[in-house]
């Protein structure tokens, strides 16, 4: 039913058939930043373009591109492929950089210029999933095996519950270096974590294989890394 509501509410957005529409999707907070640097180029290029935007968890998203409801969506390759090989999406790198973990600055922690791996063992570890979907569970284990204790990993709904819980020494939890705010934050560090090279990310853009049009194109060469 939310579904069904949206869609209805994506076509009351349109009040004429345009031919600069475009569908994308992303899965968090986190990348909604790049997104829009983009979508807002796209938009002072051509004023009469127009968006339909969503977010859910990456399952959704690709499946979404795969059928067609969507012309691209933003996911994360980040200890496992954003999608499975068998999976006909193409993937493009757009973004890449380092997962890095927050400490309250309640936490003595927050002290060290990196994380020792045994540190992780004392507190909660969150991720952010607006859905509950286990893909980004999966690749955090992916890139930490050295937590033994999968209970210890849990999921928030909100990116805002998230910092909330880390700020007050109540959890830790994983960031994506680069596209957070850290140099002003004045209750969470944000360490590497000692002695691990898993820890490399690369925010994708999954489109169809083929020919692209062109309002999709000029949207990929508005991100950062994308190399055509």
């Amino acid at each position: 039913m939310n579904n069904y509501t949206a869609a209805l509410t994506e076509l009351r957005e349109f009040d004429a058939p345009t031919k600069r529409l475009l569908r994308v999707g992303y899965f968090s907070a986190f990348e909604q930043p790049l997104l829009l640097r983009a979508l807002y180029a796209l938009k002072k290029r051509w004023p009469d373009s127009q968006f339909v935007v969503r977010q859910g968890s990456n399952e959704h998203l690709t499946q979404q591109v795969l059928d067609g409801s969507l012309d691209l969506t933003l996911s994360i390759s980040y200890g496992r492929p954003a999608v499975a090989a068998a999976t006909k999406l193409q993937a493009t790198s757009i973004y890449h950089n380092q997962m890095v973990m927050g400490v309250s600055r309640l936490n003595p922690l927050s002290k060290l210029e990196e994380l020792p791996q045994q540190a992780l063992t004392t507190l909660p570890i969150l991720y952010y999933s607006p859905e509950s979907s286990t893909f980004l569970l999966e690749s955090f284990l992916a890139s930490a095996p050295f937590i033994q204790d999968y209970e210890q990993i849990r999921r928030v709904t909100s990116a805002e519950q998230m910092h909330l819980l880390v700020s007050l020494n109540q959890a830790v939890a994983f960031y994506p270096a680069g596209l957070i705010s850290a140099k002003h934050d004045e209750q969470v560090a944000y360490l590497p974590i000692e002695g691990d090279n898993l820890q490399d990310y690369d925010i994708v853009a999954l489109t169809q294989p083929g020919q692209q049009p062109p309002l999709l194109k000029a949207l990929m060469q508005q991100f950062p890394q994308t190399k055509l």
